[in-house]
């Protein structure tokens, strides 16, 4: 029975919106795609040597594999390898070596006080880079004992090579040794701590000398740990400063 004042409702039943129904497929295509990517680092690193892993990590962290190109103008690789030139980069190394000898010797020719650096200086290539050391003598060349003053020809040297290594973009490493000679009973100082004042000191004239200091990884004390004659402790060989370039 109807009427004019019957009200009749229909009810429509709910349905998923096209969008809700699709949002779980955006989702998974996200976890397979960080799986998948999980998945070739684990077997890029199973298939690798250490060295190989060491570039794959560099690059993850960098975005640039060492050697290969660089975006900045006549640049190469970073690192390990890379440097400031477009030459390979083990002739680079050698050639900066061979770069601050010459620097080193033309120090010498120039200057009659330099004259007993020339054998107390030695520049060599390692593994991890170039590694300046200077080897005091039994005339007490580079330092005084028990004192952190850095002798004149020493201080002169370090402001000779300064602008070399600048030029290089190498990051330095300054290390000090003493010999084992043990300072008196009581004494507030040790051979640790005039390891250190010396290495300090080489790190004060390098960026006085317009050496960056961004460009310094640190300052280290090794006392007399690690002698060149340990046969002999309190040889003067055994006081030095050497300075480790990092490419």
């Amino acid at each position: 029975m109807s009427g004019p004042n019957v009200i009749i409702i229909k009810k429509k039943g709910k349905g998923h919106g096209g969008g809700h129904g699709g949002a779980w497929k955006v989702a998974y295509a996200d976890f397979v795609t960080a799986m998948m990517a999980l998945f070739i680092v684990l077997w890029l690193l199973a298939q690798t040597d250490k060295e190989m892993q060491k570039e794959i990590s560099e690059y993850f962290r960098t975005g640039v594999f060492s050697g290969a190109p660089s975006i900045l103008e006549g640049g190469s690789g970073l690192l390990d390898k890379g440097f400031v030139d477009v030459i390979g980069n083990d002739d680079q190394v050698d050639a900066n070596a061979a770069a601050i000898r010459a620097t080193i010797q033309a120090a010498v020719k120039n200057d009659p006080a330099l004259t007993g650096m020339q054998d107390a200086v030695k520049v060599s290539v390692t593994s991890d880079g170039l590694l300046i050391t200077f080897t005091d003598n039994s005339e007490d060349l580079l330092f005084d004992l028990s004192s952190s003053a850095l002798k004149r020809p020493l201080t002169k040297m370090l402001e000779s090579i300064a602008p070399m290594l600048t030029r290089t973009g190498y990051r330095l490493r300054i290390q000090g040794h003493t010999d084992a000679r043990p300072f008196p009973p009581g004494s507030v100082r040790s051979n640790w701590s005039l390891s250190f004042e010396r290495a300090d000191q080489a790190r004060r004239v390098l960026e006085v000398a317009g050496f960056p200091d961004e460009k310094l990884v640190g300052v280290f004390a090794h006392g007399a740990s690690a002698p060149v004659d340990p046969e002999d402790p309190k040889a003067a060989a055994n006081r030095r400063l050497s300075i480790l370039a990092l490419p």
